[in-house]
């Protein structure tokens, strides 16, 4: 296998598949002993009226389905390099496996039930609505895979149960789509919670790292060369890498204290425009201008300024109250618009601006960096729809 560049999110998505499969076996099990003694109920009701053959198709169709699953399953067991899989491959052969054995089930219900009595109707709904909430044990990782595994052996039933038009059917129909919202939502809601579980292992863990590559860097390199893996080498002002590595530094010193946290993100206004008409040289120099001025307003070690890519820039300001942190943001604005640097090519002013989103959080414990990092990205984005040149802030 090709080596292919770790990041995050993969390792998350993974793991997440890797949860479907180990724990597939005995979701094999459970569908074949439920199949079982509902194949047994409906072959003593379909041998009266001489369609048993029907019930022992099924059963052999459903086990034929169970078994090419079996042999999927061994075979991702069986991979030998489960450090960096391809995720999607398998993600989409276990989708096609749940879409498959659901529409067995669902179907198979569905039309078996015009054949058989109430009493034995009745043993089936309950044999479905069962492997429905029992599957969310199992299948609930993967949000899309739930979704289709309840859907297939759910709505099939539904549908019959309406077109039955009397009033026990539309109470078992009601049920079930009761309980396929309820399903829907409950699914949909430990999805969350799992992911970002996964987010806040995988990221910590790859910050860490990060960490720990650069203090080995420090002790097996001379200091030009920590300089050059934290530093932009356009405005010789810090990087993303060394951006994020102090933030979550400030995160662990401040946990618990209840100390805020302001962190400003500054993006130019129209700056592909500029750079097309004023030429990269230009361009270049402003971003230069724009790293000093920002520099200036640093005061204390555990400040940085960084540019994140781009003409996006990043001040973070540890200890620093929110409104003391507007009143930076505002002074950088007001500076830049008073020099008035030309830019024919804006669609606000005619000279260069910049749009700034303010973040600002209490570290407390059960808060995350990330928490503060979606707030700053918001608030730049409504500083964009409104018409940029301007600042907007969002409190925690």
């Amino acid at each position: 296998m090709e080596s292919q560049p770790v990041s995050s999110h993969h390792l998350q998505q993974q793991e997440l598949v890797a949860f479907l499969y180990h724990r597939f076996r005995f979701g094999i099990y459970i569908t074949l002993l439920v199949s079982l003694l509902a194949s047994a109920l409906a072959y003593v009701e379909l041998a009266i009226q001489g369609r048993e053959h029907w019930v022992v198709g099924w059963f052999a169709l459903l086990c034929l389905i169970l078994l090419l699953r079996w042999r999927v399953l061994q075979k991702f067991l069986s991979m030998g390099n489960k450090a960096y899989f391809h995720y999607q491959l398998w993600h989409r052969r276990f989708f096609v496996g749940v879409t498959v054995t659901g529409l067995m089930l669902g179907c198979g219900a569905a039309l078996l039930m015009p054949y058989i009595t109430t009493n034995v109707q009745i043993i089936l709904h309950s044999m479905l609505l069962t492997m429905c909430a029992g599957a969310i044990a199992y299948l609930s990782t993967s949000f899309r895979v739930y979704i289709t595994y309840m859907i297939t052996i759910m709505l099939p039933v539904t549908i019959w149960l309406f077109l039955q038009q009397n009033s026990t059917s539309y109470v078992l129909s009601s049920l079930y789509l009761f309980f396929m919202i309820a399903g829907w939502i409950s699914v949909m809601r430990m999805n969350e919670l799992v992911n970002d579980a996964l987010y806040y292992r995988y990221d910590n863990e790859a910050l860490i790292e990060d960490l720990q590559r650069l203090l080995q860097s420090v002790s097996q390199s001379n200091k030009a060369l920590e300089k050059i893996s934290t530093t932009d080498e356009l405005t010789g002002i810090s990087n993303y890498r060394a951006f994020r590595v102090q933030l979550e530094e400030v995160w662990r010193q401040y946990m618990g204290n209840n100390l805020p946290v302001s962190l400003v993100k500054f993006n130019i206004d129209y700056y592909h425009e500029f750079n097309a008409h004023y030429g990269q040289e230009a361009g270049d120099r402003y971003l230069r201008q724009l790293a000093t001025l920002l520099s200036d307003q640093v005061s204390h070690k555990s400040q940085v300024v960084a540019r994140l890519q781009g003409a996006e820039f990043a001040l973070l300001l540890p200890g620093v109250s929110c409104e003391n942190a507007r009143q930076i943001a505002q002074q950088i604005i007001d500076e830049l618009a008073h020099r008035k640097i030309e830019h024919v090519k804006s669609r606000g002013q005619p000279y260069l601006t910049v749009s700034a989103g303010l973040g600002c959080q209490t570290v407390a414990q059960g808060t995350s960096s990330r928490e503060l990092l979606v707030r700053v990205d918001t608030a730049l984005k409504l500083a964009t729809e409104r018409g940029r040149d301007r600042l907007e802030v969002l409190e925690g």
